[in-house]
């Protein structure tokens, strides 16, 4: 097995035909069949059928495709890092964070941050918390900033902030008048709760049961402003981040307190593999005071 031969493979996938892929390559068609040919041998897996002049992929071939492009991509990072060192000037920053903390709250810091620092190349994703980890611990992200506590090795956290879950619910909806919402007030409730890719998903099934609550949720979803805007469609009563208030319309949904209390969390995630340079601890100066601004403008009773 070669690089000449996946790539060859990869081609015939994306563009459909060994003659597509040929022509990208700048080689012949019959030079593409002979490398998948030469491929398969050497994996020991048919990656494609034929049927006469066409060629349709297998599920092994779909199968060894996941790996063949997840290694494509690792290239594709490692070609634009090349790209960055070469052109940054005066540093670079590269932030990855959950959609919560991505949509509402780092573009106002990046500002601050390029303003101070116009000459740093500055990278930004927003990604599941999953990739976040993945992408911290291999220490291709400086910082990462998310809602889950990680457990790999190769990561260390810092608390960020500790907020208690608040109930979003539709103005028009019944409970909408309370002052606060029990557990028990949920049953019977169509349910807007977070997946379990969430750190509090766990102890609120916990709760929901111990309250009579055992309804199946009809809406599962990590992202805590689908929550409040599937909330504020009618769909259902929502369980969020009382960071995500600023997502919803005052006309549409409410926030209230939710007993008995439970808290969400976030987190700034660190390779271990290396000390924060001065760069990302100024960053994460800036990050924190910027959500302790946003959590003393949210009602006492959202924050206690």
């Amino acid at each position: 097995m070669n690089v000449r031969q996946i790539e060859a493979f990869r081609l015939v996938v994306l563009r459909g035909s060994m003659t597509a892929a040929a022509e990208e390559l700048g080689t012949s068609q019959p030079g593409i069949s002979r490398l998948i040919a030469e491929l398969e041998a050497s994996t020991g897996l048919q990656l494609f059928a034929r049927n006469g002049g066409r060629i349709q992929i297998t599920e092994a071939g779909v199968a060894f495709y996941r790996d063949v492009e997840r290694s494509f991509v690792g290239l594709d990072m490692l070609e634009q890092s090349a790209r960055e060192i070469r052109t940054m000037a005066g540093g670079r920053l590269r932030v990855v964070a959950a959609p919560l903390f991505a949509l509402n709250f780092l573009p106002a810091i990046v500002e601050q941050f390029v303003q101070r620092h116009p000459q740093v190349f500055v990278s930004l994703e927003m990604r599941s918390e999953a990739t976040m980890q993945r992408w911290v611990s291999s220490g291709h992200y400086d910082v990462g900033i998310g809602s889950v506590e990680p457990e790999a090795y190769a990561l260390t956290s810092e608390d960020l902030y500790r907020l208690p879950l608040l109930c979003v619910l539709p103005t028009t909806h019944r409970l909408a008048g309370r002052t606060r919402i029990m557990a028990s007030d949920l049953r019977n409730e169509r349910l807007i709760l977070p997946s379990y890719a969430d750190e509090p998903r766990a102890p609120i099934d916990r709760i929901l049961r111990a309250a009579g609550v055992d309804q199946v949720p009809a809406i599962e979803t990590p992202y805590a402003a689908l929550i409040v805007s599937m909330a504020s469609r009618g769909l259902g009563i929502g369980l969020t981040n009382g960071l995500a208030t600023m997502d919803g319309n005052p006309e549409s949904v409410v926030f209230l307190p939710f007993e008995p209390v439970m808290y969400a969390r976030g987190y700034i995630l660190h390779t271990r593999l290396s000390t924060p340079k001065p760069l990302v601890q100024e960053f994460i100066g800036l990050v924190r005071a910027s959500l302790q601004a946003a959590i003393d403008h949210l009602p006492r009773a959202h924050r206690a």
